[in-house]
């Protein structure tokens, strides 16, 4: 056997028999791969979101009856106009009127009573100050025209009161307005304090109600003015100034706000629908928007977006959620999850991953292929 013949099975049976012998060689490892990039950048535009909302009267109640009783009459239809102290519904006033009378009896009997033991009184002191009768009957005769005073008082009280309830059995306009809603007819029995008829007036103008989300209901402003509009009423562009917002939410986490209307038409009702373009504030830093471009987010499963943000130290990339609130041309407006000057993934982001190790296009040393 020759050398060249002897080297060659021994190159062979290493490989096969000592497989230990190619743990020495080093591996190649993957290339972190190139990603195109932008900075986030500050943006001056105000954010604007558009929510709908409902017309109605700024001047509106709820009226009912502050006594229970059959219903007599109404008076008012839906929609009907009405003037201030006008009769809109009455109750069955017969029971009312019997406690009246039944109130001044017990007045007049308690007048009665006064009277005689005022006359007691008045003798008794004379005849106490003539020692004539002793110190324990002038007391009690004191005591009993005090009690006599008392009743009378008591008396008077109960029929202002079966005054009061008998007047309370007529509901009437508190002011000048309309007929929102109706929901009462004749002999039905209703409760005290029971929503009768809804109105609302004729002044004081409109306003309009919306829900605005959490996360930017702290960013308006009580004065701010916003543009308001009717899907109905196309022709119709009004502004509306803030004027409440709610410190409570309701119907799914949302704040209650409020927009008064200056100058409204007569063709606007309540109950239509509103479109309410809210100007959010951006004067606090931490409430700054930023702009992105289009591609360098991602949608994913329950409404959440991401993007992928750079880190400089490392050199890999972490995906975090964000929050857009509005569209530009080819950009997004980012009201949370950024902060101005960090670097982000432009392009590719479907096939990329948190935590990937990439380099930036255009960044550190050209590299080439072999």
């Amino acid at each position: 056997m020759t050398a060249s013949l002897k080297f060659l099975c021994a190159a062979v049976l290493c490989g096969t028999l000592l497989p230990g012998c190619q743990d020495n060689v080093p591996s190649q490892e993957t290339a972190p791969r190139p990603i195109a990039w932008t900075i986030v950048e500050r943006s001056d535009r105000p954010i604007v979101r558009t929510l709908p909302g409902v017309l109605r009267a700024i001047q509106r109640a709820e009226l009912g009856f502050e006594v229970g009783g059959r219903v007599e009459t109404v008076q008012m239809k839906i929609g009907e106009h009405f003037e201030p102290g006008e009769v809109l519904a009455t109750l069955e006033s017969n029971t009312y009127q019997l406690v009246l009378g039944e109130r001044k009896g017990e007045l007049n009997e308690a007048l009665a009573a006064l009277t005689e033991a005022e006359s007691d009184y008045a003798r008794h002191r004379k005849l106490y100050a003539k020692d004539w009768v002793s110190k324990a009957a002038f007391d009690q005769a004191l005591s009993a025209r005090d009690s006599a005073r008392s009743r009378v008082d008591m008396a008077r009280a109960r029929v202002s009161i079966a005054e009061d309830d008998l007047a309370d059995t007529v509901l009437k306009a508190p002011y000048a307005g309309s007929v929102a809603r109706r929901l009462i007819e004749p002999s039905q029995q209703i409760a005290a304090g029971q929503t009768a008829i809804e109105v609302q007036g004729n002044g004081g103008g409109l306003e309009v109600v919306a829900s605005v989300p959490e996360t930017f209901v702290d960013r308006l402003e009580l004065g701010s003015q916003h543009p308001v509009a009717f899907p109905v009423r196309p022709n119709i562009d009004l502004v509306g100034t803030l004027r409440e917002i709610g410190t409570r939410a309701v119907d799914g986490n949302a704040f209650p706000v409020t927009l008064s209307l200056e100058d409204a038409p007569g063709v606007l009702r309540s109950g239509l629908t509103a479109e309410v373009a809210l100007h959010l504030s951006t004067d606090t830093p931490a409430h700054d928007s930023m702009t992105i471009p289009v591609t360098a987010y991602l949608s994913g499963t329950d409404d959440e977006t991401t993007a992928f943000v750079y880190d400089d130290a490392t050199g890999r990339l972490s995906q975090r959620n964000i929050l857009i609130a509005e569209f530009t041309d080819d950009h997004a407006l980012v009201s949370d999850g950024l902060t101005p000057g960090e670097i982000i993934a432009t392009k590719g982001l479907a096939f990329l991953q948190d935590g990937q190790a990439v380099t930036r296009l255009g960044v550190g040393p050209t590299r080439y292929n072999p």
